[in-house]
């Protein structure tokens, strides 16, 4: 467990206090997947929700390398990003039912009906491999076919993280006043909104019922979300820095970034207030991002 921890450790570019968080609550939440993977016995898909900046990203890679290494399992990584439509497709729909569904990110986004084939294809028990998408961040877009990566089938666990993964519809009396200025301003009649929610009533309903699990990574508040995202901003230039094709990349600035995240407030206060109802794991921070409590819901 050293060696895999010291090299996860690296490889992640992460610091010391990071061996804290996994004897806290990486390693319990690793045990209780493993307990509901015997409990199951085929195919097990875990949904793992948070908002941007809670380290959804790094505890999916240290499960899928724990789970391979210690018990020999085929663990997965299906990202809600990966499955985002092209930029071309949301311009497309932005132009037929309201110009914020050209922003990637909130329900209506995304590609379900590729999420809902691929998550089929990794828990059918076929052997061979399967081609999964990635979305580039810095471009906007989804990559070339050939940046994408290949998954070996078949998979144990799936890993199926995201921001609004497992996210419930709100009531529709809920929508009729505007969060904040954003949807005052730019989605005053609540076309935007609206459609949002009815995708979460519809096709993400559909694609978020092959769950058997729901882990929530939940944030103090709504307010610490835009400091963590400029951190996860800033790493994410550093990691691009060496690339060929540096001037296609665009990382924002702090403006950028509050008009960016207010697409997200509606979803995500909505979310903190509903999902721990539901949700079997949720792992508490504090403001500056350390551990503060793991909850385990063993009913």
């Amino acid at each position: 467990m050293d060696l895999f921890l010291d090299e996860f450790i690296a490889n992640e570019r992460l610091d010391g206090s990071f061996r804290g968080l996994v004897s806290r609550a990486y390693m319990p939440i690793a045990e209780k997947i493993l307990s509901w993977k015997a409990e199951k016995g085929g195919p097990l898909v875990v949904a793992i929700n948070g908002a941007q900046g809670t380290g959804k990203s790094t505890l999916s890679r240290f499960l899928s390398d724990f789970f391979r290494v210690s018990a020999g399992l085929n663990a997965c990584v299906l990202s809600l990003d990966d499955i985002y439509k092209s930029k071309a497709d949301r311009l497309a729909l932005a132009e037929r039912v309201h110009p914020l569904l050209a922003t990637r990110g909130v329900p209506g986004t995304h590609d379900t009906d590729l999420g809902i084939n691929l998550i089929k294809t990794f828990t059918c028990g076929e052997v061979g491999s399967v081609q999964i998408p990635r979305f580039r961040k810095e471009i906007d877009d989804r990559a070339e076919i050939s940046e994408g990566y290949s998954v070996s089938l078949p998979v144990d666990i799936v890993l199926f993280e995201g921001w609004c993964v497992s996210a419930r519809a709100e009531s529709g009396a809920s929508l009729s006043e505007a969060i904040n200025e954003f949807e005052a301003e730019s989605d005053e009649g609540g076309v935007w909104r609206n459609y949002v929610n009815g995708c979460l009533e519809a096709a993400y309903r559909d694609l978020f019922a092959l769950v058997d699990h729901t882990i929530m990574l939940r944030v103090p508040s709504f307010d610490c979300i835009l400091k963590w995202r400029m951190e996860q901003e800033e790493k994410l230039r550093s990691q691009c820095e060496l690339l060929t094709d540096g001037a296609k990349h665009h990382f924002m600035l702090e403006a950028e970034l509050r008009y960016f995240i207010a697409h997200f407030e509606r979803l995500t206060r909505w979310m903190l207030k509903d999902m721990p109802s539901f949700a079997e794991l949720i792992l508490d921070f504090n403001e500056d991002r350390s551990y503060k409590n793991l909850m385990i819901k063993d009913g």
